[in-house]
């Protein structure tokens, strides 16, 4: 049975799964997750809080193969995570049923996800589909990273690849809303493949998408970057001219506009 068949409560409530990978059992199902999304420099805490739980009556103690689901309001998995072993920090005969849904801890060996705003932004993707065009530039600069990461993991995860998925022949860049490089290679996705569209996440994985648009076969598109002179202040001249310098290695027309 696949985890989204199983029985997990609410699949509107639910935002995560931990699953068993191997059997695809359901461990836990929960609204809300604490201590996994963190800044980089932080020291990786001993457990993650999975809140108001509902999936926890039959759960396993521990697993050597724990997979984190991100689902949305359909119980549909939109992004995973792979964790690796856990044990979970709680005696069942104590654990509550019903609807009054508990708090439960898990400690984990694995590594915790260094993008302190991707839980807030899985929770609006979870909720709002599809994602509006330009909303990674509404919110403030230093979310981009983690904006750009999230993108990164539902577009693999929904299986698709590194390349060119829409059909207009023009992609539109406008350098207005780009106060990062992050923010770029968000700009560049959603310009390439849509809102929430993947087409890179730094000039190495832009290259890789390039050379794989053209493996298969892709329709080439032309690129437009309006007020290229806003992009130079705010990512660097050095940062532009190289993801000129990539474009024009890789055959892509650019057309630059400076206002």
């Amino acid at each position: 049975m696949s985890p989204e068949s199983e029985g997990t409560g609410d699949s509107q409530d639910i935002l995560y799964r931990l699953v068993d990978k191997e059997s695809g059992t359901v461990l836990i199902a929960a609204e809300d997750l604490l201590n996994y999304f963190m800044e980089e420099d932080r020291e990786p805490p001993e457990t993650v809080t999975f809140v108001r739980a509902h999936h926890v009556g039959r759960a396993r103690r521990k697993t050597e193969h724990a997979e984190l689901q991100v689902v949305d309001r359909q119980g549909r998995t939109i992004g995973v995570y792979y964790l690796g072993r856990v044990y979970a920090e709680f005696r069942h005969e104590l654990v509550s049923s019903g609807e009054d849904r508990p708090d439960l801890d898990y400690s984990f060996f694995g590594y915790i996800c260094e993008y302190p705003w991707a839980g807030e932004i899985w929770r609006k993707w979870a909720m709002q589909r599809p994602v509006e065009r330009g909303e990674w530039a509404r919110y403030p600069s230093d979310w981009h990273r983690s904006w750009l990461h999230v993108v990164q993991t539902a577009w693999f995860d929904s299986g698709r690849n590194a390349t060119r998925y829409e059909t207009d022949g023009t992609a539109v860049i406008d350098s207005t809303g780009i106060t990062t490089r992050a923010g770029f290679y968000c700009a560049l996705g959603e310009a390439v493949n849509g809102a929430g569209g993947y087409f890179g996440s730094n000039r190495d994985a832009v290259f890789d998408c390039l050379r794989t648009m053209r493996r298969d076969g892709a329709v080439p598109f032309r690129l437009v970057w309006r007020n290229i002179a806003a992009s130079r202040e705010a990512l660097g001249s050095d940062f532009t001219e190289s993801v000129l310098s990539l474009f024009e290695e890789c055959a892509v027309e650019t057309e630059l506009s400076p206002g």
